[in-house]
């Protein structure tokens, strides 16, 4: 009988994307005036004093994403089993900044964007390891055969955006645009997992 432990990972991180996405939607429609990309941080959904009625939603979709994120990044060992040591070592990498990234997304939301400078601080934390989650993710596809290699492309598109967003930290799209790419990351990587027989199958390869 197959384990269930493959298939944690993969509805952990769906389930993340869910729960982000419908939290922050009700953040969204309790803020008391016009909110775009052009004119917000995402963060000011959890801003206390912006969004009185609705930043504790934006607050717990952080908060309870990024423990269903942990619990995606602990299981990314399942993934590699059978291929080559350097490619575990990049999985590795990949699991210790995802998790890292996660811990970071739940003290913002511990954390909102009006109490300064500790929302700052996980906030930036959050964004470099993201991105080298994703960066370290598109150099591991290239060199193997986890996921498709156009996703290898889409990873470092992603890395580009988010090194972009930081060189222009003042540019509040850029925020938006990033986000999207990390959640389309997350999600494409938990469909494969669950397309590929719940877990991906092993490579038969000779020990280095």
């Amino acid at each position: 009988m197959r384990s269930i432990k493959p298939l944690i990972g993969p509805i952990s991180g769906i389930m993340g994307l869910i729960l982000y996405l419908s939290l922050s939607v009700v953040a969204f429609s309790s803020y008391p005036s016009s909110f775009d990309p052009m004119g917000n941080w995402l963060s000011d959904l959890g801003n206390n004093l912006l969004n009185p009625g609705g930043a504790i939603f934006y607050r717990l979709a952080g908060i309870l994403s990024g423990t269903a994120l942990l619990a995606f990044f602990l299981t990314l060992a399942y993934w590699t089993k059978g291929q080559r040591k350097g490619i575990r070592v990049l999985f590795l990498l990949v699991r210790v900044f995802g998790l890292i990234a996660s811990l970071s997304f739940i003290m913002t939301g511990v954390f909102s964007e009006d109490m300064m400078p500790m929302h700052s601080w996980f906030s930036i934390t959050l964004y470099i390891s993201f991105g080298t989650v994703i960066a370290l993710t598109g150099i591991t596809v290239s060199f193997s055969k986890i996921l498709p290699r156009w996703f290898a492309a889409f990873c470092f598109l992603a890395w580009a955006f988010d090194i972009v967003s930081g060189i222009f930290g003042q540019t509040m799209w850029l925020e938006w645009v990033v986000v999207a790419f990390l959640l389309v990351c997350v999600a494409t990587m938990s469909v494969f997992a669950l397309k590929h027989n719940l877990t991906f199958q092993p490579q038969t390869r000779k020990k280095d």
